[in-house]
């Protein structure tokens, strides 16, 4: 039986500023990508794209469908190619889910049978989604939906026979964990988590993503956020300090994140929780300026804290340090800037005059 493969295209990636089809992904771009992945399984390969010859210069074994009704959505793209393959039906998925399996789509075209459409039985993010395994015999109902403006694939598979596989039976054929295979890159933050599973880096769900993150000398999240790492001698209090110079940094017009390293948590803002890296990277995006503590001596641009008659002298070499914040005379061998730990508005504008320089 042969076995027809349409990818997406067709999107305005509005939220993503740029076409996803040509991120870069591994060594090429993501379109390329998942047409090397999938050309083994598949004996055909159809791109869904706005226009003929988006796609053309790329020089890919695919042939590219035009959306018949155009700024529709993916149902649009589903319509379009069911209308134009010869085949009886396909397998169709988004361009933007990278991690998808192939022997995934060989499931669901295995298990299609009779029905119009044969789709993933499980959570409810999963659900409304374009991917599944369709048949010509949807086609009338799809145009119906379209002219309606009835636009979602909740809808639709209730007009239509549809049938569901389980998580279970999908894990059989394609090992890889649903929540990976349906990751969606709608945003950079996603792109940039994305980047990182390719990578192998896939950190657990647990704070110790952020202590991980900050040894990740590759940066894949690519954020331009400065961090100012402050360290000290075990048992030094550092978080009045910080308490602090937050509001006298957001009186600035600073937006500040302000994390603490405690044993194998992370207080992010005084609030513990267990952080994804999704999490991370939205809160990292809009900010001005990340505050760390006790991150160790991976962390970047480390400022000492030096207390009297407990650390007056600092655990780092001078030469790894941006500054230095101490409560008494510190004179530094070297010609690092030393701070009054009691004047915090000379550190505020220490720490303005280094964001400047970034």
């Amino acid at each position: 039986m042969k076995n027809a493969l349409v990818i997406l295209c067709g999107g305005n990636s509005t939220r993503m500023g740029t076409d996803k089809a040509l991120l870069p992904f591994g060594d090429t771009c993501l379109i390329e990508y998942l047409v090397r992945k999938f050309q083994p399984y598949f004996s055909r390969i159809y791109l869904s794209v706005k226009i003929k010859g988006d796609y053309s210069h790329l020089k890919l074994p695919v042939t590219e469908i035009p959306d018949i009704y155009p700024n529709q959505g993916p149902m649009s793209g589903i319509f379009s190619g069911l209308s134009m393959i010869d085949e009886e039906c396909a397998f169709f998925m988004s361009v933007d889910t990278p991690f998808l399996e192939p022997k995934t789509g060989l499931a669901l075209l295995s298990e299609l049978g009779d029905a119009d459409i044969c789709t993933l039985e499980g959570k409810a993010s999963y659900l409304e989604t374009a991917t599944a395994a369709y048949s010509k015999n949807c086609i009338t109902t799809i145009g119906k939906c379209l002219l309606l403006h009835q636009l979602t694939f909740n809808t639709l598979r209730e007009k239509c026979s549809t049938r569901y596989v389980t998580e279970a039976a999908i894990a059989e054929a394609a090992p890889t964990p649903i929540d990976i295979q349906y990751y969606n890159l709608d945003t950079r933050d996603n792109y940039y988590h994305a980047l990182r599973i390719l990578s192998g880096i896939v950190p657990p769900d647990s704070s110790q993503a952020l202590i991980e993150y900050f040894k990740d000398t590759r940066d894949l999240f690519l954020h331009t956020t400065p961090v100012i790492s402050f360290v000290a001698k075990p048992g030094t209090i550092m978080t009045p300090l910080i308490e602090r110079l937050l509001p006298l940094l957001e009186r600035e017009g600073l937006k500040v994140v302000h994390l603490i390293k405690e044993d194998s948590s992370v207080v992010f803002k005084n609030v513990f929780f267990e952080p994804t890296l999704e999490n991370l990277s939205s809160s990292l995006s809009g900010a001005d300026l990340v505050l760390t503590e006790n991150f160790g001596a991976d962390a970047p641009n480390k400022i000492e804290i030096l207390r009297k008659y407990w650390s007056e002298t600092p655990l780092s070499d001078e030469k790894d340090l941006i500054a230095v914040f101490a409560d008494f005379p510190y004179h530094a061998e070297t010609s690092l800037p030393v701070f009054d730990l009691n004047k915090p508005k000379n550190i505020v504008t220490f720490l303005w005059e280094y964001l400047g320089r970034q």
